[in-house]
């Protein structure tokens, strides 16, 4: 049994091919307890945030990747956040007590992204993610086959419990050159580890630590393992952005609120934390803007 949320990173020594196995369990539940979400969008959010950690320790940059989702069905929105330090977040609206297959099709309504924020802001990225096969994997490994020319493989595994994602993923450019191997043999060595991978099962994944379910499934192949890097959830919300809303709701509807509610409080959407601001609180953050802005001038 795994002892802690981590993401493992492994390669086979005799072909060109790179894997990441993550499980998370004190991460998944702390997530899906910050709302009352039905059980198949528990799911959904766990298998997303599968793959944005899974594709966060391949994509290596400092700042966070998000899997993102916005439609105009039944499934509003779905947020799945990993940053290089792999923390993760994520958030999931959507109109009643969907099934997992109302979910799946609301996907057909709506696009589907693959965005890096950067900490430099020059280099942020985003990249549209065809729906395809009514499935997230099949979704995901097309965009890496034919927006990155990267063959991916990717399973994934969720219970009330757990959530759990492997990928295999042929090296790129320079990283495969290494092994110098012609393309036909990379593929058979591709087509021989994707195959023993397929008879994983959803309880080894969830169950298993990665000791074991490596060596369950590879018993044949030399397989290097790297430290376990560790996961778990983190909300980047603070009081100062609950000032910046405050100061984008304008100061006229700011002092409305006030005068019917007394206080102000503003919500992370995330993590549901409040922070609650009073009438001297409101004021200050009005007259710190003034302040700033003669400063500029």
């Amino acid at each position: 049994m795994k002892k802690n949320d981590n993401l493992q990173r492994f390669i086979f020594e005799t072909a060109p091919v790179r894997g990441e196995f993550i499980q998370l369990e004190e991460t998944f539940q702390t997530i899906i307890s910050q709302h009352d979400y039905p059980q198949a969008v528990q799911q959904l959010l766990g298998e997303a945030l599968c793959v944005a950690g899974l594709l966060t320790a391949i994509i290596k940059f400092k700042g966070r990747l998000s899997v993102q989702f916005r439609g105009k069905g039944k499934l509003k929105m779905l947020l799945a956040q990993c940053d290089n330090n792999f923390s993760l977040r994520g958030l999931v609206q959507c109109d009643g007590d969907l099934s997992y297959h109302d979910l799946m099709e609301s996907f057909n309504d709506g696009v589907l992204m693959i965005m890096l924020n950067s900490d430099k802001s020059t280099q942020n990225y985003q990249g549209v993610v065809s729906w395809r096969g009514n499935s997230l994997v099949e979704s995901i490994e097309g965009y890496f086959r034919e927006s990155e020319q990267l063959v991916t493989k990717l399973w994934l595994a969720v219970d009330k419990q757990n959530a759990a994602g492997l990928l295999l993923q042929v090296m790129p450019g320079k990283e495969r050159d290494v092994y110098g191997m012609e393309q036909d043999m990379i593929s058979m060595q591709w087509a021989r580890l994707t195959s023993a991978t397929a008879q994983i099962q959803t309880t080894d994944m969830l169950n298993l630590g990665y000791e074991n379910l490596l060596r369950k499934l590879y018993p044949q192949e030399d397989v290097r393992v790297f430290e376990p890097q560790p996961v778990a959830f983190r909300c980047t919300c603070t009081r100062k952005r609950g000032e910046d809303a405050i100061l984008l709701l304008g100061k006229e509807e700011a002092e409305e609120e006030l005068r019917e509610k007394q206080v102000l409080v503003v919500t992370c959407d995330f993590c549901n934390k409040e922070y609650v601001f009073d009438k001297v609180d409101v004021a200050a953050i009005f007259a710190k803007r003034g302040s700033t802005n003669a400063d500029l001038h």
